[in-house]
């Protein structure tokens, strides 16, 4: 395999169109012949011997890399931060459906695919009662919770105006409560100073692998942490239901955000409620969701009121625990 790679300074959609083509050819010839759905289909059940030759190809074409086919998932895994961006947006245009090439980075049953799932609702609804499912035969206490759309967000390729994306999708409630419990952090961390220390045994190795040993110091106050913390958990999960429970009533809408990581160019969709899953479909997404898109300023909103409401249940119970907490109390503990 010829390791030869380096920095991309620009490639233009052109050339993208042109690697992507020449590696559909390469994945089956008769590609160009097809309907347009038979392509389509193509794309979204492509066979792992058609997909390694595709990125053989695209490897080749834009970084160079000159590799057989056994050698590209180690290829691919190789390839700089720098150049991954260029090679995904061509790889989403030999795997995508849709209007947007849209490309769900999530596992699915053998032999499903989003064609599978006309509607995001479609998708969101089996994803919801295959988690049910398992989590009942895990736990045979297990009550189960009702559906509310995208309690797990989704990790997303498209294009968005012939742009490449990364995009989640969520819904309000996941979004207001994940974003508020990254501000409550800091907040813990303020009321109970702590940090992460390396344990004695940390990075000894052990059966082929090594040990992580890292435990948290808080001067003393661990047990008082992890009993906010313990509250924090159990306080989200009731306000992640009660939102939700709320935002049935809401009017359908789309929230976008824009939330760049590493230069990379990241979206985030952010959808009401089950009514609003359902009138969107995965190969019209832009489309379907361009009369729903509402403004932010409202998501901005409710965020305020949630860390607000946050902030005053940490102080009260930082406050209760200090004054009536007992560390040498240990407690059961009830995993699910």
């Amino acid at each position: 395999m010829n390791g030869k790679t380096y920095k991309l300074a620009y490639l233009d959609r052109q050339k993208l169109m042109v690697a992507a083509r020449k590696a559909l050819i390469a994945a089956d010839a008769r590609y160009y012949a097809w309907t347009p759905e038979e392509q389509e289909r193509f794309r979204a059940t492509m066979s792992e011997d058609a997909r390694c030759r595709v990125q053989r190809v695209l490897l080749d074409d834009l970084l160079d890399i000159k590799c057989r086919t056994d050698e590209v998932d180690e290829a691919w895994k190789n390839v700089s931060l720098t150049d991954l961006n260029p090679l995904n947006w061509a790889r989403l245009l030999t795997t995508g459906i849709g209007e947007d090439y849209i490309y769900l980075n999530e596992c699915m049953a053998e032999g499903k695919t989003l064609l599978d799932f006309p509607t995001l609702y479609d998708y969101d609804y089996a994803d919801y009662r295959f988690q049910e499912e398992a989590r009942k035969r895990d736990f045979t206490d297990y009550d189960g919770i009702e559906y509310f759309a995208y309690q797990h967000p989704s990790w997303v390729r498209l294009l968005i105006q012939d742009q490449f994306y990364y995009a989640t999708f969520t819904s309000l409630a996941t979004y207001v409560l994940d974003e508020v419990d990254s501000a409550c952090v800091e907040i813990i961390q303020q009321l109970i100073p702590h940090e992460y220390v390396d344990g004695n045994n940390h990075g000894k190795q052990e059966q082929g692998g090594f040990l992580w040993d890292v435990k948290v110091d808080a001067a003393g106050q661990e047990a008082q942490l992890d009993e906010l913390r313990s509250r924090w958990y159990g306080c989200q999960r009731e306000r992640w239901l009660a939102l939700s429970e709320s935002n049935v009533q809401r009017l359908t809408a789309v929230y976008v955000h824009n939330k760049d990581w590493d230069d990379d160019p990241h979206r985030f969709f952010v959808f009401t409620n089950e009514r609003t899953l359902k009138q969107i479909r995965w190969c019209q997404f832009l489309s379907d969701c361009n009369s729903l898109v509402a403004d932010y300023a409202e998501v901005e909103k409710l965020l305020a009121e949630e860390i607000g409401r946050a902030n005053e249940w940490l102080l009260e119970n930082h406050r209760d625990i200090q004054e009536n907490f007992d560390p040498t109390v240990v407690k059961l503990l009830k995993f699910h």
